[in-house]
């Protein structure tokens, strides 16, 4: 059991530095976004909600066509879920449990980060 531990929690880190890496990431987004917007247009880099970065990733695809922040960031968000859903499988949670959790985690990550929305 304490080996299980063990394992969990240098997962549970390493979705901690993930996080940390696509923060950093977000904030260049936002800083790349906001250069080449008007300042009345421009993105506050803090209070992050759903519709308010699905404006961020547009603006982010229409102003930098060939961009990599949003492709590292979505990189970033998929290894945060791969962490955590093997940090749950080495705690002995159910598969029910972690096949939903997982679904639905990629389902967000294909919605916020690989949909193209409608122009």
């Amino acid at each position: 059991m304490t080996a299980r531990l063990a394992i969990a929690f240098v997962l549970l880190l390493c979705v901690g530095g993930f996080g940390l890496t696509a923060t950093i990431n977000n904030f260049a987004i936002v800083d790349a976004v906001n250069a080449k917007l008007p300042t009345a247009d421009q993105f506050d880099p803090f209070w992050w909600h759903l519709p308010k970065a699905l404006r961020l990733h547009s603006a982010y695809r229409r102003l930098y066509p060939e961009g990599r922040l949003l492709k590292r960031q979505a990189v970033l968000a998929a290894l945060m879920l791969l962490c955590l859903v093997l940090a749950v499988t080495v705690l002995g949670f159910g598969f029910l449990g972690i096949a939903c959790f997982g679904g639905l985690g990629l389902l967000s990550l294909w919605f916020v980060y690989i949909r193209k929305p409608k122009p």
